[in-house]
Order: structure tokens, then sequence, then C-alpha cells
């Protein structure tokens, strides 16, 4: 899951891109000795393993480093302790027949109708001004976001700025699937601001890296520098770019408005939807989705070549990939190709399969709440009786009739 504000393609740039950290809520285990790949070893308690970065608490402080430098039998205990934790943070509840709706809402969906467009609508008077203290804490909230800055914002700017918030959350929800995204604790979704970068760095930002989402069991949070929204100070107020917007930007708030959905799906699925959301045609608060399978193309093939041709992953790798995996394959040139690769195939469930409502991805989806395991109800459902060759040859003839043509890595 991606946070930068340009679009690079090196190795190195792609590995910072990976800045969302699904959390673990569980308290740290109890002290072990772990040994790196190269034979030494450190004793601490594990407390948390986001991404690829491993964090220990030794007796001389929290050290932070990345997974694959431990030891295989490491590697498979951290593994371990992550599926028992994604079993605690997990949304048990949502899936008794009692609280069907409090995840997706499916009772009134109208399968495969899309609107031409979609905007976050809303007055200057919507805007609120929860908190403004002088010692440095200023909150501020739209419609469906809090923004907590270290600096005095006025509304208009925190109005500007908060559009792309609101239209992403607005397009996830026209999304004719029943996602239902809905805040929760609160009522908001929250992001912390800050006015200079290296405030953003020192509250724990990734070096590099333009902003982040990290979530803990259902709680989530954007952190993010207010020049990367397009904020500036001129010496005397603060304005706004209104043409400043990153599609990675998108693609985390789609993150952050989906994220109790995050134990629910896979990840290809997740990183599809933030794909899918983040390659349509945006400006000034609004999403054009009149030609959306045009702007999927256009984004899939922006860096090759050619404008017509892609390489994806074998349906079988991306469809049952880990989230480490993912995570280990953003240090190479397949990082790129992983993402692209998930928006092509989660467009093809969401317009092309079937009849292009969208049938077997709601039903998947629907499966998922009832508490279906999700290999089970993928093979049941998206595979639907086919092979992943004979669903790979659906895929090729689906997007060729879209203007693309799909190959796969061997």
């Amino acid at each position: 899951m991606r946070f930068s504000f340009q679009r690079l393609q090196s190795p190195l740039h792609i590995a910072l891109l990976f800045l969302i950290t699904v959390s673990t809520g569980l308290l740290a285990e109890e002290s072990r000795t772990w040994t790196s790949s190269d034979g030494k070893e450190i004793k601490g308690s594990l407390i948390s393993c986001e991404g690829d970065q491993l964090t220990l608490k030794t007796t001389r402080g929290n050290f932070k480093f990345p997974l694959s430098r431990l030891s295989k039998e490491d590697q498979d205990y951290v593994q371990a302790w992550q599926k028992k934790a994604a079993t605690a943070d997990s949304p048990k509840e949502a899936t008794k027949t009692d609280n069907k709706n409090s995840i997706g809402n499916f009772e009134n969906l109208k399968l495969g109708e899309w609107p031409k467009s979609v905007s976050a609508e809303f007055e200057i008077d919507q805007i609120q001004v929860v908190k403004e203290d002088k010692s440095g804490e200023y909150i501020y909230r739209s419609p469906h976001f809090e923004f907590r800055s270290n600096v005095r914002l006025s509304k208009s700017v925190v109005r500007e700025f908060s559009r792309i918030f609101e239209a992403t959350f607005a397009l996830v929800n026209a999304i004719p699937v029943g996602l239902n995204a809905q805040p929760s604790g609160e009522g908001y979704y929250v992001t912390k601001l800050y006015e200079r970068k290296e405030q953003y760095f020192s509250d724990g930002g990734m070096p590099g890296s333009g902003g982040m989402f990290t979530q803990r069991g259902g709680k989530g949070m954007i952190k993010i520098p207010l020049p990367n929204l397009g904020v500036k100070n001129t010496g005397t107020r603060f304005i706004v770019d209104s043409s400043k917007r990153s599609s990675t930007l998108t693609h985390e708030i789609t993150h952050q408005v989906m994220m109790r959905w995050a134990f629910l799906m896979p990840v290809w699925i997740r990183e599809g939807f933030a794909e899918v959301t983040s390659s349509q045609i945006y400006s000034k608060g609004r999403f054009r989705l009149t030609d959306t399978s045009r702007a999927i193309k256009d984004e899939v093939t922006r860096y090759r070549s050619s404008q017509r041709d892609f390489t994806m992953i074998n349906l079988k790798d991306l469809m049952t990939m880990s989230h480490q995996q993912w995570a280990s394959d953003l240090a190479s040139r397949r990082g790129s190709i992983n993402y692209a690769s998930a928006n092509l195939l989660l467009y093809y469930f969401l317009r092309i399969d079937g009849e292009g409502k969208g049938e077997k991805l709601v039903d998947y989806l629907k499966a998922r709440i009832a508490g279906i395991d999700g290999d089970e109800a993928s093979t049941e459902i998206l595979l639907a009786g086919r092979s992943y060759e004979e669903l790979a040859q659906d895929v090729v003839k689906g997007w060729k009739s879209e203007g693309l043509r799909i190959t796969f890595i061997n």
C-alpha cells in the first residue's frame, strides 16, 4: 500500500511506497533470543511488525530492522505471531447474522450501476473548528474526516484540501459492491498534519516518504506534512494549490475508509480497490467515472513503451499472495507489477467478468461477512469452477475487449 507523492519506479523508491502499516494489536510477547541471517543474536520481545519492518523491545531500547534479516526460524515465528494478531484484531462480531450490515450493505444494492461522477460537495460552514490551542494543537473536521494540525488553519484552507478526502470517501461508497464505508470510533477518519516535513519525520514518518497510513485493529490514522496537500505558508497566511493531488494520496485514503474490511480481504483485493480508485480522473473535488477502464489502462501502461500491452504476474501467485510476500516484492521491480496486476484483476471482477456487474465480487464479500474462509470463498465464488489458467484466459479476453493485450509472467 503506497504513499509517496511521485511515481518513482526504481527498487529503492518502490520500497518507500509501502508505507501503510497494518499493525498488530497484541501485547508484546515474552522476551526471546532472535538470530539474524548472518548468525548474530539479540534478546528482546516482539512489539510490532509493520510491512517488512520488525520492532523489538530490548533492555537498550526499541530496535527496528527488516524481517528479511532474520533467520528462517524467526521469520516463521513472526508470521505465526501476525496470524494470531490478525485473528485477535479481526471484526468477529461483524460476521454474525445480527450485524451483517455493520461492514457491508447489500440489501438495496443495485449491481453494476455506476454514476458518471462523484464529488465532495460541502459548504464552508460544514467545517468544524473543534479545538484551537495556542500550545500547538488544532483540530478541524469535515463531514467524515478529522484533521489534527500543529498549526492554525482557516476553514477555507481545510475545506480545500479536505475535498480530496471527501471525494475519495464518496467514490468508495459509489462503487456498486456494497462496501458501506463508515468511520468508526467518534465518527471521523483521523489525519495528523504537520506544518513542516521535518516535524512529520520527527513524529515517526518513514524517511523518504511523503506520508503514511497506520492501522491498529479498528483504528487508523494518516500522517502527512501540509506541503504534500498543496498547503503552503505565504508568510502572512496559508493557501492551498487546488490542483495539488496525487493518485497515491487517493490510494491511501481508500485504505483508510476501507479499513474495516482489512482483515476480510486478501492483499490483492485491498490493493486492487485502492488502485482502481486512484487510477480515476480527478479534478477539484470530483472524480469522473465515464471511462473507468480507459483510466486504468492508461495507469498500468504509464511507464511502459506500449500503451496497449501489459504483462501480469501469474494469477495463482497474485490471488494467494501473503501480506509479507507483497512487502518483500517491493524491494524489486515486481512491486510495481503487483500493484498494476491487482488493479487489472480487481477491475475485471468489478466490470468485465460475467455480465459486467460485479456479481462474483459481491458474492465473495457477502461470504466473507458470513464467516466463510477467504481461500474457500475465492475458489468457490471468484474462480467459480475455473482453474487459474482458465481464469487467466478469461481475463485476457475481457481486457482485450477494452483495448489492452495481456500476457502473464511464467
